[in-house]
């Protein structure tokens, strides 16, 4: 905790967020940790929807709390759902989420210190895209972006707010990941990118 005791806790997201979202923005996040991103995205007066996507199952009470708390009336906006995302065949209900005593390291990727395996139920990432048509998408699911963009179906989608995991991914994952989005007419965004936090912006994101 002592990252948030710091004020170091997404602390790049927060310097951006404001400034990525545009008018009627829809929004889905994916990865939404303990609400801190939520509650920037469901206060900014420019988004229209925001729904909210938590592996972590014992997150989502605070997560609900914090957002609550500091919206006020906007809540009405907003959604959040416990469930992984993921892409390719649909033939599991549920996968193994590795649960960290920091909970900003859970992952769908296996590692040796996690004090517990939970269970989560799987939905389509490309059907929620489908359904919800968002603008924006913000991830930050530690590691496992790749996998999700990897036959992603972003049409319509105008930006991606990602925090990349080159520790967990690797050159050649890190290179895949980029080739995903310019496979789909998504640039570096330099302005609004910082450290692992990377905006990718259509390249006619701002034809009408």
């Amino acid at each position: 905790m002592k990252v948030i005791l710091d004020k170091r806790y997404e602390v790049q997201e927060a310097r951006q967020i404001n400034r990525i979202i545009q008018q009627d923005e829809v929004v889905l996040e994916i990865g939404a940790g303990i609400g801190f991103v939520s509650t920037l995205l469901v206060k900014n007066p420019l988004t229209k929807r925001v729904v909210s996507y938590e592996a972590n199952s014992t997150l989502i009470a605070g997560i609900q709390r914090t957002v609550e708390e500091n919206v006020g009336t906007d809540i009405k906006k907003w959604e959040i759902k416990n469930a992984v995302l993921a892409n390719g065949p649909q033939d599991q209900a549920q996968v193994d989420f590795y649960v960290h005593r920091d909970f900003w390291a859970s992952s769908l990727v296996p590692m040796p210190d996690a004090i517990r395996v939970d269970k989560i139920k799987v939905q389509s990432f490309n059907a929620a895209v489908t359904e919800l048509k968002p603008t924006l998408i913000v991830c930050d699911i530690e590691g496992g972006e790749l996998e999700l963009f990897r036959n992603a179906d972003l049409t319509g989608v105008k930006k991606v707010y990602v925090e990349v995991h080159q520790r967990r991914l690797g050159r050649r994952g890190m290179k895949s990941l980029f080739e995903c989005f310019h496979a789909r007419d998504f640039s570096y965004d330099q302005a609004h990118s910082e450290g692992s936090v990377v905006l990718f912006s259509h390249v006619d994101r701002d034809k009408k």
